[in-house]
């Protein structure tokens, strides 16, 4: 077949499942949300988008669990390192601009930072550069609470080491970006926050997008939660601390606008969004991923800061649009992202089992099932599924939900996490790098 014949066929599908989209097909993607919602799994909103129109969009669960108030399809999210591709292009337009090249050295802004005169811009965007993530540093989640300057984050990650010679591999380090927003401060003479708003916002006629320090219930953003037996409110994350690499406000039918008007020429030109797309798939490009499935061919970002977590996949031949973000989730959000998939295709999404795992049978399972405490710690987990693994998840800040696999009677491991469980005390053993505790069952 002609690749192109085949190319027109693929978007012919595309447009057919679309256009043929039925109340049934959206009830049944409505059902698979409030099936996420009413067994805690999941609160957020979600959109697709086909061309510059939403054809789908929900959200549920709560924007705050305290006062009950309801996430809405116009409820903000933090949506993490997607910064990162707003980032990305604002860098290639001030290079359109000629204020400064793919070629240009760090040390012509921040000398101190090791190997700076080796490193360029184009590094830094391609994640090539081996400047330590300073996200990775052992007291950064209390750290990343308070407000800090530009120089006072600089002297917070300039003494780690540097993790490979520039250019000669690759390492996500969200470092790259916060000094790549910096470096966008110094070269306009501007704040990120008026950069942002100049060369994106006003232009896309955007209303819920922009960066800011502080998460602000007064302006319809949704709290961040971990899932417990009952919501457990995030320590505060300060945005200062991640400037260009994390800090953006949207909510998907905006995230979706963004999108479309990347690849629609509406930001940067078709040359510097040809630089900025990654070739192979499931490779890092400018602020931008390769998704690592061929048909169909399309990008992806993701992010995580508390509990926002943030995910997008757009497919340029179709000018398909796929948003999720979240506030609270304790199940894989590609299962989610897939599941929206499925249903371009008019495929049902599954409804799991969240009272099973693929090996425990219901009455084994809800016997471990809950949420535990360690009087050792002062920490509460709670122990679910979803649908296939058993899930882990802590309530203290910057713990993510863990999947692990069953290995025999009660007992799970992850990597080198092994649980324990034994019904008849409501007790669950946890051990991790020979450190031993028991945990009660509520």
């Amino acid at each position: 077949m002609n690749p192109i014949t085949k190319k027109v066929k693929t978007i012919t599908l595309f447009f057919l499942c679309i256009i043929g989209q039925t109340a049934t097909a959206q009830n049944k993607l409505d059902a698979y949300f409030d099936h996420l919602a009413a067994n805690n799994k999941m609160m957020g909103s979600v959109a697709i988008s086909f061309n510059d129109s939403i054809i789908y969009k929900k959200a549920i669960g709560y924007a705050n669990a305290d006062t009950r108030t309801n996430n809405t399809t116009e409820t903000k999210f933090r949506v993490g390192s997607i910064t990162k591709t707003y980032t990305a292009v604002l860098v290639l337009k001030a290079v359109e601009e000629k204020l400064l090249t793919l070629d240009t050295k760090l040390s012509n802004y921040y000398p101190e930072v090791k190997n700076s005169e080796k490193i360029t811009i184009e590094q830094l965007l391609k994640q090539r550069t081996g400047i330590y993530n300073f996200t990775e540093i052992a007291d950064e989640v209390q750290w990343g609470q308070q407000f800090h300057s530009q120089q006072e984050f600089i002297n917070y990650f300039i003494n780690q080491k540097s993790n490979f010679e520039p250019g000669t591999d690759y390492e996500y380090s969200n470092t790259n970006y916060a000094l790549l927003g910096f470096i966008l401060e110094k070269i306009y003479g501007k704040t990120y926050t008026e950069i942002l708003d100049e060369k994106i916002v006003k232009p896309l006629h955007l209303r819920n997008t922009y960066y800011s320090f502080e998460t602000d219930e007064a302006k319809n953003e949704a709290l961040s939660y971990s899932i417990q037996d009952k919501y457990v409110r995030n320590e505060k994350t300060n945005f200062s601390n991640h400037p260009g690499s994390g800090g953006i406000v949207s909510n998907p039918t905006e995230l979706n606008k963004f999108l479309f008007a990347l690849f629609n020429g509406k930001l940067i030109t078709p040359e510097s969004l040809k630089i900025m797309l990654p070739e192979e798939r499931g490779t890092y490009g400018m602020g931008i991923i390769k998704l690592s499935f061929k048909n169909p061919e399309g990008y992806t970002h993701s992010g995580r800061v508390e509990n926002y977590i943030s995910d997008y996949y757009y497919f340029p031949e179709e000018n398909i649009g796929i948003v999720s973000l979240t506030n609270a989730v304790n199940i894989i959000t590609d299962e989610v992202m897939n599941s929206m998939l499925m249903f371009l295709y008019k495929q049902a999404p599954e409804l799991a089992n969240f009272n099973a795992t693929a090996e425990v049978s219901e009455k084994d399972f809800m016997a471990i099932k809950g949420t535990y405490h360690s009087k050792k710690t002062e920490a509460t987990v709670t122990i679910s599924s979803d649908g296939q693994n058993l899930i882990f998840q802590d309530s203290r800040a910057g713990q993510a939900y863990v999947p692990l696999k069953y290995k025999g009677t009660n007992e799970f491991e992850y990597e080198d996490l092994k649980l324990v469980f034994v019904p008849k005390k409501k007790e669950m053993i946890f051990e991790q790098g020979g450190v031993k505790v028991v945990y009660k069952k509520r």
